[in-house]
């Protein structure tokens, strides 16, 4: 055994996390799917209006459209959809029945276009998304292959489907129907005047754009800001190499500041509000680190867009498709719900918007794309709601149901106190700056004269400029894990790290959380490194080797930032310490990779596990590898 030894004022807080991530671990059997609750629901304030229903039926029933009629395909029913649909009592005609009624019902609405499916991407691919991320996190996710819509024509109320909703959930094979409201940009006073509007027609000239890192306040040291300047000086901090995309309308994608796009899903809306708000979200986020204009906390990363037009759900489905496990996803967007008690003293042109999991549709959307390994940051919404009340169903008790996303509330810009408002409650996990953020868009800062492509703002507002302060936080924790050769970190090991880490809120009765805090978040983080080619300078190093084995096992080492006590065997567990065997089944017996061991004190807190097929759910994973060696050493991971 070879070891470097480094020292490392880490070890307080590796301790204590490293306790708290093991409860993130797969249980043995899948934890069941709460189904929605269709008798909670309640009614939207009177004259809201609607742009869809949507309708999901039952696990297990495998409704699918053909021929633009639903059918429910019996022959292709799995064991386990059977054993769901007995489970409820849903014969074959009662169920036949129920689909030919809800295609009824749905054709009476006042539709805009004909019933589809509410998701858009393939059905294979949904189902197989499903069985992946069930395999990963332990978790039953929906079949997103169950729901359909009926677009609506423009000017429908709430008031005007409620018979048709009533009469779709009174039907036993319905696991829920609802009308959904448009969603919006969660920003305070969305919307722009129409002298600010006719600026458009200016034409766009090239001055020098003034660097406003300085007006970025968010950026800076703990308590104030996320100390997103310590990030950048540490690998991978500035979100290098981890894909995002934003959820919302619109934006301007050739703005001064804004990186090259890797994907743009969905068609944008064109107006200049959406616009303004999507390039304002991504400024803060990866604005272009390049000596003017803003600097995003995750400059590193690679952005794309998802734009709402191809509806919420879908749109958050197919940006989790597009970044891909370890990547991120944000949810910029809000809607009316429910009024609930807590009166609206201000912004009252949003009381009671609310976040966007409380739709049966968009939360099955998360949980699947969570369970999928991505990471998904959802805006809390400015409608001053108490998301604990009774109003609300219970959706947003995480002992009833937990999508897995990070929810955002907003403070005031330096004292974290939350603004009057924001949306609050147990379920709102971290907040960031809900006033006076500065970024790209609208042009009071800058630019108002010269043209959309060089528009800056001092006044970004709502949870709008809150959630995209946590996303870039997000993506920084990513980058660092990637850079250390960690792989991806499992979605609520982000949220637990970034909502124990941060600087907690001011006193108040309203929770929305801590402010993330980048300094404190990375260096609680552990860090387990894999090498090929010799210790790496600076760290704790534990040579991994196999004598018998000629395949180049003489210079691999695992390393980390804190002296864990790693010892290595060739030859059984070590007396007096906790081992666990690394092996390799594909490994010719004459290698002896049958008694090889890693061992830690008993006293450690780490909680070693082996793989030979991939990263284990919910646990923080190190790819173990030889490149030189044919043996299937390429999905081996060491998990803690």
């Amino acid at each position: 055994m070879t070891t470097s030894r480094f020292a490392s004022r880490l070890t307080g807080a590796l301790v204590g996390l490293t306790l708290s991530t093991t409860a993130f671990a797969a249980p043995q059997e899948q934890q069941p799917r709460v189904a929605a609750d269709k008798r909670l629901q309640k009614a939207l304030p009177s004259g809201t209006p609607v742009e869809r229903l949507v309708v999901k039926f039952h696990e297990g029933s495998r409704v699918r459209l053909r021929g633009n009629v639903l059918l429910s395909l019996a022959s292709e029913r799995s064991q386990s959809e059977r054993s769901l649909l007995a489970g409820r009592g849903l014969s074959e005609t009662r169920l036949d029945g129920d689909v030919k009624s809800a295609q009824a019902l749905l054709e009476r609405a006042p539709r805009a276009s004909a019933l589809r499916r509410l998701f858009t991407d393939a059905e294979a691919s949904l189902e197989a998304r499903k069985v992946l991320g069930e395999s990963e996190s332990g978790r039953q996710l929906a079949d997103l292959n169950l729901y359909y819509e009926v677009p609506l024509m423009p000017g429908t109320t709430a008031e005007r489907v409620a018979e048709v909703v009533a009469s779709l959930n009174a039907l036993d094979s319905v696991e829920v129907a609802y009308a959904e409201p448009p969603a919006e940009p969660a920003m305070v006073n969305f919307g722009m005047e129409p002298a600010l509007r006719a600026l458009l027609a200016a034409a766009d000239i090239a001055p020098t754009t003034p660097l406003y890192e300085g007006n970025q306040g968010y950026l800076n040291a703990a308590p104030s800001g996320v100390d997103a300047r310590f990030a950048w000086g540490v690998a991978g901090g500035n979100g290098a190499g981890i894909r995002f995309v934003d959820i919302e309308g619109g934006w301007r994608t050739t703005h001064e500041d804004m990186p090259d796009l890797f994907t743009q899903l969905g068609a944008q809306y064109n107006d200049l509000s959406w616009r303004n708000h999507g390039t304002a979200v991504l400024g803060e986020i990866v604005g272009t680190a390049n000596g003017y204009g803003v600097t995003g906390i995750a400059h590193g990363a690679t952005a794309g867009v998802s734009a709402a037009s191809q509806g919420t759900a879908a749109a958050i489905a197919n940006a989790a498709s597009a970044v891909g496990r370890g990547g991120v996803i944000l949810i910029e967007l809000h809607a009316q719900g429910p009024a609930d008690s807590t009166p609206c003293t201000c912004n009252q042109g949003q009381c009671n918007y609310i976040a966007m999991e409380y739709w049966q549709a968009n939360y099955d959307a998360i949980a699947t794309a969570t369970a999928n390994g991505v990471t998904v940051v959802e805006a809390a919404g400015n409608g001053s709601a108490n998301l604990d009340e009774a109003a609300y169903g219970g959706v947003f008790n995480r002992n009833v149901r937990d999508s897995g996303a990070i929810v955002v509330g907003a403070s005031t810009a330096t004292t974290r106190v939350p603004m009057c408002w924001t949306n609050f409650g147990s379920r709102v996990d971290v907040h960031g700056w809900g006033e006076s953020v500065a970024s790209m868009g609208y042009g009071d800062l800058f630019g108002s004269a010269y043209g959309e492509d060089q528009y800056y703002t001092g006044t970004f507002s709502g949870t709008s400029s809150a959630s995209p302060i946590v996303t870039g936080s997000a993506l920084s924790l990513q980058g660092v894990a990637r850079a250390r050769g960690s792989g991806a970190l499992d979605p609520r090991y982000v949220r637990s790290l970034l909502a124990n880490t941060g600087t907690a809120q001011a006193a108040d009765a309203r929770n929305i959380g801590r402010l993330p805090d980048l300094r404190q978040a990375i260096q609680t983080m552990p860090d387990i490194s894999w090498s090929s080619s010799g210790p790496i300078a600076g760290r704790y190093c534990t040579q991994v080797h196999e004598s018998s084995d000629p395949d180049t096992w003489n210079d691999n080492f695992l390393c980390s930032t804190v002296n864990h006590g790693f010892a290595w065997s060739s030859a059984g567990p070590i007396a007096g310490m906790r081992c666990t065997q690394i092996t390799e089944g594909a490994e010719p017996a004459s290698h002896t990779w049958n008694d090889n061991y890693l061992c830690v004190p008993t006293s450690s807190p780490l909680q070693l596990s082996w793989s030979q097929s991939g990263p284990i759910a919910g646990k923080l994973c190190t790819l173990i590898h030889e490149g030189a060696d044919p043996h299937a050493w390429n999905d081996n991971y060491l998990c803690y």
